[in-house]
């Protein structure tokens, strides 16, 4: 790393859709000079209108700047650009900041890529909305060499002041995002299945939703019990067994199907339910069903 590369105050974006739009209107906000580059050149234009640099082809992105963020919609798309644009022979002293969701074979490839090419990379992931970039809200998700995330500091502290580093495996973005969506969209996706019941059933929406914000406590207080269960090995303990928890679901079944909603949600739950009774973990606390997702262990 040197001086001119860490203090530098310019960065390219390339990807404008909603995220990437995003992290250049953040930066510009911030004081950054940003290039930034995307297909569809009315993007590009909206930008330069808030004080972006345009780029007519992504090589102009790259070599307007040591440091450039990918945001892009998938690795497909990147590594297209990458090959239609002939990217690869420009990475050479360029470092990467690549924040666009990917398979582990994705990231380790593309990491690859970089390496070979001359070029540092950033692995990360973006587990907040674009509006929350820059505030107290930002959460960003970080890997990468120790010199190499020091030295973009100053460009992830201005879109999330507190980034966190999950250290040199750059795999770890991708995992731990993943796993935290696995949780966020079934608890989402579980909430507008309950609203799909009640008005199908009749009760407000007001009603179920004053109801709901009364549980979120104990949701809360309940994942942190659950995960520290798995953790520390102790899934026999339970003051609701896996067998209560079916017996529930079974419930709701019934009601769901009586109103005429679709069951494919309560379903696909009950069958973990069933997989967890095949393994002889009825009696087992709910953390338990670990062992269903994750046999190897």
């Amino acid at each position: 790393m040197n001086n001119q590369q860490a203090t530098s105050s310019g960065v390219s974006v390339i990807g404008l859709g909603a995220m990437g739009s995003g992290i250049a209107r953040t930066l510009i906000e911030k004081g950054f000079t940003v290039s930034v580059w995307n297909r569809s050149r009315s993007k590009v234009d909206a930008l330069v209108a808030s004080g972006a640099i345009g780029c007519d082809e992504p090589v102009d992105a790259l070599n307007a700047n040591t440091h450039v963020i990918v945001c892009v919609s998938d690795y497909a798309v990147w590594n297209r650009i990458i090959q239609e644009h002939n990217l690869a022979s420009h990475f050479q002293d360029r470092c990467i900041i690549q924040l666009t969701t990917g398979t582990i074979d994705d990231v380790q490839n593309h990491a690859l890529s970089i390496h070979d090419n001359g070029g540092r990379l950033v692995e990360g992931a973006i587990m907040c909305y674009p509006r929350n970039l820059g505030t107290d809200e930002a959460a960003l998700l970080l890997s990468g060499e120790p010199d190499v995330l020091d030295e973009c500091g100053a460009i992830l502290g201005a879109l999330d002041a507190k980034w966190t580093s999950l250290g040199e495996d750059i795999n770890q973005p991708s995992v731990l995002s993943r796993s935290l969506m696995s949780g966020l969209t079934g608890a989402l996706m579980g909430l507008v299945n309950g609203a799909a019941i009640c008005r199908a059933g009749g009760v407000p929406l007001d009603v179920f939703m004053k109801f709901n914000e009364g549980t979120n406590s104990i949701l809360l207080a309940e994942q942190k019990r659950l995960i520290e269960a798995i953790r520390d090995g102790r899934t026999e303990e339970n003051e609701a067994s896996i067998k209560a928890w079916r017996e529930g679901n079974q419930a709701l079944n019934s009601v769901a199907a009586s109103l005429g909603t679709d069951l494919t949600l309560q379903n696909a739950i009950q069958e973990v339910f069933q997989e967890g009774h095949r393994k002889g973990l009825d009696e087992h606390d709910l953390s338990a069903l670990v062992d269903v997702f994750d046999p190897g262990q």
